[in-house]
């Protein structure tokens, strides 16, 4: 029997608490007051609701982070008075590439790797900042829901449906049932991050992504630290390549002084189907064996933990951002200069054009697919799109090994958008899930690992430190069908790539066990929500659902 849903009715719903959507709610309601101001007598109204599946404002946003402040001083040229919460700006920077006992610093820093000036921020905190900021423009925000599908009628994008809470794990309803909500909107915009799932909804009913092309992601892991001072000066930046991955696998670490004692590092390691064996986790834990970056560890301890899937695939692996009744910003557009490494300005002012294709269509009255096409035009005007258009082929360039990818880049910076490489962007499977390729040399790292508990951790006490909470009697987010485990997981998967998702997950989150019998065990409470998994799968056979709103981690300085 269909559950009888609660609709409320909003003007525009913004699926997603990031930067991106944050940012458009804001420009949005002041077009609105700057018209009313300037127009007495043609006021314009517009209810205005964003939902975020965290239980706390910023609790799922997570980046290293170095912010470009060009689209923040757009938005907020005041935002330092508002007390945007930065931390230090960058004094001091290097690029080094790492052997496994040695560091070699890079001659010379190319213009695009500069970041000198720029501030420092903890994104959970400058999410948190920017929502209090949409509240108090009059935005109404719904925390702890959990947005599980689009809204569609008649071909078109009339809203958002939630997911429902108190269900058990066989999908039964508890005393404290709830049923989910129909969030309808004259216009919905989706900023969910990187691989989300409504996304995903969006592909299957409006075709958004060429046929021809998919997007590419890497797995960034990132670690808190409290240290010693006289190890690092506030506001220094250090980014490396190298150890401790092989030379065909993209990859590479970052140090940001946020004071001179806290302390953001972590590593990224690229997602490929065809070697999934590579552990995002373990890559971090020998980063930090690395004797320059133990040297600066020693004596100090972890404070907080996360991991993330990001969108590096560039302009060229970008999907459409518009269609009937909707708009797609951030990540989920895949706006991430993956050179720069650097996404929090571009998702801001993705969302900033999102709120003025939005006003021109109240004014006009006119919501229409042909209204919001606007919003791609806008976009193609924009400094966001000279930017990515510029950087369109850096990160195709590492397809071919680190070396290749740093001469190569090197290149880039002379001829802008020039790539030698090729077959960058897969095409699809017909049947929608990707079958493995020849499978290649294990692209991660070979060294040997145990975890000492002062330097380095075991993913379950690195996931301590995420403050992840879920409830345990709820339907499983992680989907795979029966027959799946049966066939695949158990068989196939075994026999060709010795079962990688316990491996690619940063949380332990899949487990086989022999006895009584071999079987898949899914913990699912100990999800970090970064989509590693359904993106890492080699068969494709893993679908990341929301979990009941409220559930995830809790990061507070990530």
């Amino acid at each position: 029997m269909k559950e009888e849903r609660e609709s409320l009715a909003f003007d525009v719903v913004f699926a997603g608490g990031g930067p991106a959507n944050l940012a458009s709610a804001i420009h949005l309601k002041n077009l609105i007051v700057r018209h009313n101001a300037e127009h007495p007598g043609e006021q314009l109204e517009m209810d205005i609701a964003v939902v975020d599946k965290s239980r706390h404002w910023g609790a799922h946003l997570l980046s290293g982070a170095v912010l470009d402040t060009r689209a923040l001083e757009e938005l907020m040229p005041d935002y330092r008075e508002r007390g945007c919460p930065l931390e230090a700006v960058a004094a001091g920077e290097g690029v080094f590439f790492l052997t496994e006992k040695k560091k070699f610093a890079f001659p010379f820093l190319p213009e695009p790797f500069r970041n000198i000036g720029y501030p420092l921020v903890s994104l959970s905190r400058l999410g948190a900042w920017m929502a209090g900021e949409a509240e108090k423009a009059g935005v109404q925000l719904f925390d702890s829901t959990a947005a599980v599908a689009p809204l569609v009628e008649g071909g078109k994008v009339c809203g958002l449906i939630t997911g429902a809470l108190g269900l058990d794990r066989k999908g039964n309803p508890k005393p404290d049932h709830l049923p989910g909500l129909e969030l309808r909107a004259r216009i919905t915009v989706f900023g969910e991050g990187p691989a989300g799932t409504l996304a995903g909804e969006l592909q299957k009913t409006f075709s958004l992504q060429p046929e021809s092309h998919e997007q590419h992601y890497e797995t960034g892991v990132k670690e808190v630290w409290r240290i010693p001072e006289g190890r690092m000066e506030a506001g220094e930046v250090w980014h490396t390549f190298g150890y401790p991955l092989q030379a065909e696998r993209y990859g590479g670490g970052w140090l940001y002084a946020y004071s001179n004692t806290g302390l953001s590092l972590g590593f990224v390691t690229a997602i490929e189907r065809t070697a999934p064996e590579s552990d995002p986790h373990r890559n971090l834990q020998l980063f930090k064996q690395h004797p320059f970056i133990a040297s600066i560890l020693e004596g100090g301890s972890l404070v907080e933990y996360g991991a993330k899937a990001i969108t590096s695939g560039g302009l060229n692996a970008m999907a459409r951002i518009c269609g009937p009744g909707f708009l797609v910003t951030g990540e989920s557009a895949g706006m991430l200069n993956m050179q720069r490494l650097k996404g929090i300005h571009l998702a801001m002012k993705s969302g900033m054009l999102a709120a003025e294709t939005i006003f021109e269509a109240l004014l006009r009255n006119d919501f229409s697919a042909a209204m919001l096409q606007d919003y791609e035009d806008r976009f193609r005007k924009s400094w966001a799109y000279a930017e990515l258009h510029a950087t369109r082929n850096f990160r195709k360039a590492f397809e071919k090994g680190l070396y290749h990818g740093l001469l190569q880049a090197g290149m880039q910076l002379s001829f802008p958008g020039l790539s030698l490489a090729s077959g960058f962007l897969k095409k699809r499977d017909d049947s929608g899930k990707r079958q493995p390729e020849k499978k290649k040399q294990p692209g991660g790292t070979l060294h040997p690992f145990r975890p000492d508990g002062k330097l380095t951790f075991s993913k379950e006490e690195c996931l301590y430190r995420s403050g992840t909470v879920h409830e345990e009697n709820q339907p499983c987010h992680l989907r795979i069908d029966s027959c799946d485990i049966t066939e695949i997981c158990l068989v196939r998967c075994r026999k060709e790539y010795g079962n990688p998702c316990t491996v690619f997950c940063p949380a332990k989150v899949y487990e086989f066990i022999e006895t009584p019998e071999p079987a898949l065990k899914i913990n699912a409470s100990n999800c970090l929500h970064c989509k590693s998994c359904a993106l890492a799968d080699p068969y494709g056979i893993i679908t990341w659902t929301p979990p009941e709103g409220g559930g995830g981690p809790g990061y507070k300085l990530s």
